[in-house]
C-alpha cells in the first residue's frame, strides 16, 4: 500500500504544473489547448538537448519555460482576432511543435542518465530527498498560479474567458490579454516536461501524448467531486486548484491499482475512460438531485 501511494505522489508531481496549466486554460480562458501536449514535449526536448550541449541546469530550465511561453505566444497568434477556433488553433500548432520539437533534438530521445540536471544531486543523496525537491518546485508553480489567478490581471483573463466583448467594450486590449494567458499555461506545461525529462532521465518525442486529454478528464472529475462535496465555496480559486489536485491524484491511483491488479495496459486507456464516464455521469445526477432538493 505504500508503494502505491508513493508512486501515486510522485506521479502527480511531476504531472501537476501541466495539470494547472490545462486548469487555467480550461477554466479561465475557456479554451480546448491541445499545444499542451506539444509544449510538454517541448520542456523537455530544449532543457535536455542543451544540457547535453554543456549548458548549466538553470539556464537550460529558463529556456525550456521560455520556450513554452513562445508556444503559447504562437498558438494565440494563430487564432487571432478569433478567425480561427481555439481547438483547431492548438492542434495546427501541435502539428508545428511535432516537428519542431524534433529538429531541437536531433533524435527521437536524448538519454539524460549521464547529466547533471537541477535534481541530480538530490537524487544521488537520496529518492526521498530528490522527490523533496520536485515537490518544492511544483509548490512554486502552484503558488504562482494561484497568484496570478487571483490577481487583477487573472481575474481579466477570467472575463475573456467568459465574455470578451465585455473586454473590448471596457477598452482592453484582447489580443494582449489571450497571448499572455496562453503564454503562461504553456509555460505550466513546459515546465512538466522539464521536471519530468529529470525524473524519468530522458527526452522524448512521444512522451506528451495524450496528456490534454487526460487533464482535463482529471480535471472535470476532480471538479464534479468538489461540487458535490461543497455546496458553497467562497474561495474560488482555492476550489478549483482542489478539484485540479484531487482529479489528477485519482487518475494516477486509478492507473497504478489497475497496474497492481495486473491489467493489460493496452485496456488502461479504455477502463479510465469507462470509470470517468461513469463518475462524471453519477456525480452530475447527484448534483441535479441536490439543486432540485
Amino acid at each position: 500500500m505504500s508503494s502505491l501511494v508513493f508512486a501515486v505522489a510522485t506521479q502527480s508531481l511531476t504531472f501537476l504544473p501541466l495539470a494547472l496549466g490545462i486548469s487555467v486554460s480550461y477554466t479561465i480562458l475557456r479554451a480546448t489547448d491541445m499545444t499542451l501536449d506539444g509544449s510538454f514535449v517541448l520542456g523537455a526536448a530544449v532543457f535536455a538537448r542543451l544540457i547535453t550541449l554543456g549548458f548549466s541546469p538553470a539556464l537550460a530550465a529558463v529556456c525550456a519555460l521560455g520556450s513554452g511561453a513562445l508556444a503559447g505566444v504562437m498558438v494565440s497568434l494563430i487564432q487571432r482576432g478569433g478567425r480561427v477556433d481555439p481547438l483547431l488553433a492548438g492542434v495546427l500548432a501541435t502539428f508545428i511543435l511535432a516537428s519542431g520539437n524534433l529538429i531541437i533534438m536531433g533524435r527521437p530521445n536524448i538519454n539524460l542518465l549521464s547529466q547533471h540536471t537541477l535534481l541530480s544531486d538530490a537524487f544521488a543523496k537520496s529518492e526521498l530527498y530528490g522527490w523533496s525537491e520536485v515537490a518544492a518546485f511544483s509548490l512554486f508553480f502552484c503558488l504562482i498560479t494561484c497568484l496570478m489567478v487571483s490577481s487583477r490581471f487573472g481575474l481579466t483573463l477570467r472575463a475573456l474567458g467568459d465574455n470578451p466583448g465585455l473586454l473590448k467594450r471596457l477598452g482592453k486590449n484582447i489580443e494582449f490579454y489571450r497571448m499572455s494567458g496562453f503564454a503562461f499555461t504553456n509555460m505550466l506545461a513546459a515546465a512538466a516536461g522539464c521536471l519530468t525529462a529529470q525524473t524519468v532521465s530522458y527526452a522524448d518525442i512521444g512522451m506528451g501524448f495524450g496528456m490534454t486529454l487526460t487533464g482535463i478528464g482529471a480535471i472535470i472529475l476532480g471538479q464534479q467531486i468538489v461540487r458535490f462535496a461543497i455546496k458553497k465555496s467562497t474561495v474560488r480559486v482555492l476550489t478549483e486548484f482542489s478539484a485540479c489536485l484531487i482529479g489528477v491524484l485519482l487518475y494516477f491511483f486509478a492507473i497504478n491499482a489497475l497496474l497492481r491488479l495486473d491489467v493489460n495496459p493496452i485496456y488502461l486507456k479504455m477502463i479510465l475512460g469507462l470509470i470517468l464516464i461513469f463518475f462524471l455521469r453519477t456525480a452530475m445526477n447527484s448534483s441535479r438531485m441536490r439543486n432540485s432538493a
